[in-house]
């Protein structure tokens, strides 16, 4: 376990630009965002007329709209992360074993007391645990900086923050359920997560090729040679690997529910398989589902490939 340990603050350390600056710039942008509106408001709202009476408009809103209205705010802010946040684990993990050959130190890695399974263990916890806290504790932050701005201005126009958005809702269960859907993404991403590191244990040169084409041209060949559908369920690779995106238990897009109500979903809602509303029930509801199980298998598969080939892996 200690060396399990040492080897995620390793990986901590060398993709501290990646795991650290990359989220620290996107709530950087976010607060500089309102900072502008906040700025230009100020500039083109003779003593904030309009403003205040949009405040106290907001003010008479039932507290139930109140409410939904700033889990919202919060639930949108984060699909800015999370998409960040998807781009970053995606290329570390194409890298993770791909850079230690590139640059001739794997054997130097190999001859420390850590075996290949801990140190592809730990690429897999940064990328699982490590990365999406990194994201969620900015993203906390840079919320609350937000809010902070926005009781400012609140209080400049003689409102009360507390009462009117601050004591509505419990930011703490919407930051839960954030944090909840990353570690759910992260495990139902593992087939993904796999088949990236056993193209970073095998890539000879520009890892992203070999991650990106063979599923393509193995797609391409299905609509053409349709005895090739049969290995993929009567369906081509890239339906079924569009269809596993889309059921992922990630707050990453918008939908309408019934009462017309703009929300954050899970995944995208275009299938019917899983109920996308953002609800713990629903995340759990995917990760205990026959999908997973056969995602863990594919897991399993291109794990033990990586390993492999890690284990027979030269500085050549």
């Amino acid at each position: 376990m200690k060396r399990l340990q040492a080897l995620v603050r390793r990986e901590f350390w060398e993709n501290k630009g990646a795991l650290r600056t990359t989220p620290i710039i996107i709530g950087a942008i976010c607060i500089g965002f309102t900072l502008m509106a906040v700025f230009t408001t100020s500039h083109v709202d003779n003593d904030l007329y309009t403003f205040k009476e949009a405040i106290l408009l907001f003010a008479e809103q039932p507290v139930e709209f109140r409410s939904m209205a700033v889990t919202q705010a919060i639930l949108v802010l984060s699909v800015f992360f999370t998409t960040v946040l998807l781009f970053v684990v995606f290329f570390y993990l194409l890298g993770a074993l791909y850079d230690d050959r590139k640059d001739r130190s794997i054997l130097f890695w190999k001859s420390l007391p850590a075996s290949d399974t801990v140190t592809i263990a730990s690429k897999l916890v940064t990328a699982m645990v490590v990365a999406p806290i990194a994201f969620l504790a900015v993203l906390i932050a840079t919320q609350l900086l937000i809010a902070l701005i926005a009781s400012v201005m609140v209080l400049i126009v003689s409102e009360n923050p507390w009462s009117l958005f601050l004591g509505v809702t419990n930011p703490f269960s919407v930051w839960g359920l954030i944090g909840l859907s990353y570690i759910a993404s992260a495990i139902w991403a593992l087939p993904l997560y796999g088949w990236l590191l056993f193209v970073s244990a095998f890539a000879p040169r520009v890892p992203l090729l070999f991650a990106i084409l063979p599923p393509v041209v193995f797609s391409v060949l299905q609509v053409w040679i349709e005895f090739l559908r049969t290995f993929t369920l009567k369906n081509t690779l890239a339906g079924l690997i569009g269809k596993w995106f889309t059921n992922a238990p990630l707050m990453f897009s918008i939908g309408d529910f019934d009462d017309g109500t703009p929300q954050v979903t899970l995944g995208v809602p275009i299938t019917d398989d899983f109920d996308h509303s953002a609800t713990v029930a629903n995340i759990f509801d995917r990760l205990f589902s026959l999908q997973m199980l056969v995602g863990l298998v594919i897991a399993i598969v291109f794990l033990a490939g990586a390993l492999w080939l890690r284990r027979r892996a030269t500085d050549n």
